[in-house]
């Protein structure tokens, strides 16, 4: 398990101060970049050596309460899923140690050359083991 904290800032919410619904699932995918860098690998050469992507499939959000302008947050991230040319990853958000929120993303590997779908690179694959999920 991976854990990212993070703020609630103005750009995150609605015109109520509350977290906009959309910005759930990117905090899912800022824990997923931050997961990566912590990890020591660069998402900037993955995309520069076009050798392969990440693009979202999936994605989908759960709420239980509201998150408000100036929360702090725990973001913890798991991969559930890790298939041949997919993989799921999901993001816990805590506040004050209780779960407010999920995001589950699932993304595929693609060769941008081909413009279709490869099997995951072993790479990814061992540093997706470093934070799976339980089964």
């Amino acid at each position: 398990m991976f854990m990212y904290k993070r703020t609630i800032r103005v750009q995150d919410t609605d015109a109520t101060g509350v977290l906009y619904f959309a910005n759930q699932l990117q905090i899912g995918m800022e824990a997923f970049e931050e997961f990566l860098t912590a990890q020591g690998f660069s998402i900037h050469e993955m995309v520069a050596q076009k050798k392969f992507l990440l693009p979202v499939v999936h994605a989908e959000a759960d709420f239980s309460a509201p998150l408000y302008l100036g929360d702090q947050l725990e973001v913890t991230l798991t991969f559930s899923r890790i298939g041949n040319r997919s993989f799921t990853h999901t993001s816990d958000i805590l506040k004050g140690g209780k779960k407010v929120g999920t995001a589950t993303i699932i993304h595929a590997v693609l060769c941008p050359k081909k413009g279709k779908s490869i099997p995951i690179p072993p790479i990814l694959k061992s540093l997706f083991n470093l934070s799976r999920r339980p089964v």
